[in-house]
């Protein structure tokens, strides 16, 4: 009887350490991944992926991302991820006419940041919206997308818009104008397909407060894959700019008042 006492006092210890770290970990809210189908007429759908962490609470500034040609949305979960973690709502659309699963048409990046603002005006309207700070945006696009995010910032366009990436990009065929923002430039040095030159010709061209980052010995955003060994230190640089630019904490407060 001593050992059969002595078998379910281990059997409750067992099952008590499941209601530990491990259990709690798992009750965390997950980053929720969905899709949501837009279109800006007939002839250029924009299905849109949105990440979030679960049970949303008050207002989240929004990171709007571009993908590069030939590129999609689910290419970079790692990084949206990591933004939803941090208390972001990140939207990015896939382009009808750059996109990985189409004849890529270049011509058309000229056609994006339209597309792009279409987007978060759907937002606006979408089930999502109590829980967006619409006023706060960050914008940030690879290659081909880094031109759409740089291109957003032209005559017209939202004050909504408080930052931007541009990582491995040109300068837009479109001049900088508008309410100013803060920008953030990367670039490998070794990059065979946007040369950092034309990175460095997009900075020159932006008015505002600016900064250029050389990622050494790389070439064209590998270091935005996981395994890369720079993607620790691009992904957190990235991070810190859109906290500091566009912080979690300051719409948190706001929708505490």
């Amino acid at each position: 009887m001593r050992i059969v006492a002595m078998v379910a006092a281990l059997l409750l210890l067992v099952a008590g350490c499941g209601t530990g770290p491990r259990a709690q970990a798992a009750a965390a809210p997950a980053v929720v991944t969905r899709v949501i189908h837009l279109a800006r007429g007939t002839d250029r759908p924009l299905p849109t992926t949105i990440w979030y962490e679960g049970e949303l609470a008050g207002r989240h500034p929004i990171v709007l991302f571009s993908h590069g040609l030939g590129g999609l949305p689910e290419q970079f979960a790692p990084l949206a991820e990591t933004w939803a973690k941090a208390g972001y709502v990140v939207a990015a659309p896939t382009y009808p006419r750059t996109n990985g699963r189409v004849k890529v048409d270049a011509s058309d990046i000229r056609r994006q940041p339209a597309d792009a603002a279409y987007v978060l005006k759907q937002l606006a309207a979408g089930d999502l919206a109590a829980h967006l700070d619409l006023d706060r945006v960050a914008a940030v696009g690879f290659s081909a997308g880094g031109t759409t995010t740089l291109g957003l910032f032209r005559d017209g366009h939202s004050p909504a818009l408080r930052a931007a990436v541009s990582v491995s990009g040109r300068r837009p065929p479109t001049a900088f104008a508008g309410p100013g923002a803060p920008m953030l430039f990367l670039h490998g040095d070794e990059d065979p397909v946007v040369p950092i030159s034309a990175g460095r010709a997009a900075y020159r061209a932006a008015p505002w407060q600016k900064e250029f980052v050389v990622v050494r010995g790389a070439g064209h955003g590998q270091f935005l894959n996981p395994g890369h060994p720079d993607y620790p230190s691009v992904s957190t640089r990235i991070l810190r700019f859109l906290e500091q630019h566009v912080p979690v904490t300051e719409s948190r407060a706001a929708a505490g008042r």
